[in-house]
């Protein structure tokens, strides 16, 4: 049982030295939890900060438990908190177990969620699951407020947009802080609008789907806004599960959730750089279809601002994968006969059908023992489109700007020697990262119903300017040292 001693002295080391690091931003809520069918005193410790939730346990050994006990992971702990309150935490895994001189023993959990709840949330589905956004709003184009000939007031009905998606109903609404119900009773008042989203069903669902859902919704919305989105505050509703305020207003109880997902880090953007807003989304137009595909797509993209430490080698990665990815799911139901076709209907009687052939039919994508569209082939076709001018600088020159992005996505895979000369570095890889991550945006978009060819071309064009601008610097810098 203490064969791993080492290994968690080692952890109890990094444990003590993440609560001096960490303290002030934890909540610890201590009670009795029961852990095969016995109940251990201990507390719940949660870092939204971190992204973390431990259950920290202790308990008396005594003559015949001296040896203490040992406990797997464990799919649900149920416990009550001190306050009265019922917790249910999923997804448990042990990572620290040791006894203490045949006295006691420490058994520490970390959970992936936990509910808090008026009673133990054990195989419950929910109908309903309800989050507070924070840096959602101005994506909305919503509010409480609006402005009339007399000045500022609260509107009468509160704005909302309703879709279905995945299949659920989601719901986007705008709530603040100040009703002005009430007259002002102190000199400052603090506005706060927030975003909430919604996500029903008339049919229960389990608690891992109605999460999976709300990520995705999350995804969607980074995208949009190319930055990140936190959570404040969400919860669960049972339909079945309610009371009435006075005779005949029907509430439901609210069962409040808390992931261990960490605070993401919020970026200055301004409205006029989204990929989108809310209003530009049809909830007409049935994409559940496409929304399903660009999962992944979406995770992919994320890394550009999600993971601030990431490398510049695994970011240009994800992007290129997420690329051929889009591709690989919606042009040509990823056939290679279905790609060479519409290559020759779409170019064969061009003038410059030549030239396109070199990038979109080169001679390794026609070798007959190739039986996929390769990656150069589908770089290029994203690129150059039924012939449109929008990335016309990567894709009109000699240069092959796919075979170059193919071979740099080769090396930082394999780090073979043969392709180290040919790879992007440094500058001119996030340069590539740059349009590609544009291209993705403009794929994307249209797949969605949006059009944001003018938004891209605007921001290549402006993108190309200040690149001449800095080689013009620099090669004015290197003509006076020369003269010097």
């Amino acid at each position: 049982m203490h064969q791993f001693h080492d290994v968690l002295v080692s952890f109890a080391e990094r444990r003590e030295i993440y609560m001096n690091k960490y303290y002030n931003d934890e909540n610890h809520y201590i009670g009795t939890f029961t852990i095969l069918d016995e109940e251990i005193d201990g507390e719940i410790i949660c870092n939204k900060k971190t992204g973390e939730i431990f259950l920290d346990l202790a308990k008396q050994l005594d003559e015949k438990s001296f040896m203490g006990k040992s406990y797997a992971n464990m799919p649900v702990i149920s416990g009550k908190i001190n306050s009265g309150a019922f917790v249910t935490l999923f997804n448990n895994k042990c990572i620290n177990n040791h006894t203490n001189a045949g006295q006691s023993q420490r058994i520490c959990f970390k959970s992936d969620y936990l509910i808090w709840s008026s009673k133990v949330q054990k195989g419950v589905k929910y109908n309903e699951l309800v989050c507070t956004l924070i840096n959602a709003f101005a994506w909305t184009k919503m509010s409480v407020f609006e402005t009339t000939d007399t000045g500022i007031k609260m509107k009468e009905k509160f704005d909302k947009r309703e879709f279905s998606w995945f299949g659920v109903k989601v719901t986007f609404s705008v709530f603040s802080n100040e009703t002005f119900w009430t007259p002002f009773d102190s000199e400052e008042k603090t506005i706060v609008q927030r975003v909430r989203v919604s996500i029903a069903s008339e049919e229960k669902l389990a608690i891992k789907e109605l999460i999976s859902i709300r990520d995705k919704i999350l995804a969607i919305i980074s995208f949009a806004i190319k930055n990140n989105i936190n959570v404040e505050e969400e919860y669960f509703l049972d339909y079945e599960d309610s009371y009435l305020i006075g005779n005949d207003i029907k509430q439901y109880y609210k069962h409040y959730l808390l992931i261990a997902q960490r605070e993401l880090e919020i970026y200055d953007s301004r409205v006029m750089d989204y990929n989108f807003t809310l209003d530009q989304l049809d909830s007409t137009k049935d994409i559940n279809k496409e929304l399903e595909k660009l999962v992944p797509i979406f995770n992919l993209y994320l890394s550009l601002f999600k993971y601030r430490d990431m490398p510049l080698e695994m970011v240009f990665l994800n992007i290129v994968q997420a690329l051929e990815t889009f591709h690989s799911r919606f042009f040509y139901r990823d056939k290679k006969k279905e790609y060479v076709d519409s290559v020759m209907n779409r170019f064969s009687k061009s003038m410059n059908f030549d030239k396109l052939k070199k990038k979109l039919l080169s001679d390794t994508q026609m070798d007959e023992n190739c039986s996929y569209i390769i990656l150069v082939s589908r770089l290029n076709d994203l690129l150059i489109g039924n012939y449109n001018t929008i990335f016309y600088d990567y894709w009109g020159g000699e240069e092959d700007y796919g075979q170059i992005i193919a071979d740099t996505r080769h090396y930082y895979t394999h780090y073979g020697s043969s392709k180290e000369k040919k790879a992007l570095k440094g500058d001119d890889l996030g340069e590539a990262i740059f349009v590609l991550s544009s291209l993705l945006e403009y794929h994307i978009c249209l797949i969605l119903g949006v059009d944001i060819e003018e938004k891209v071309r605007r921001s290549l064009k402006s993108h190309n300017s200040w690149k001449q601008l800095e080689k013009a610097q620099i090669k004015e810098m290197e003509e006076k040292e020369n003269r010097v």
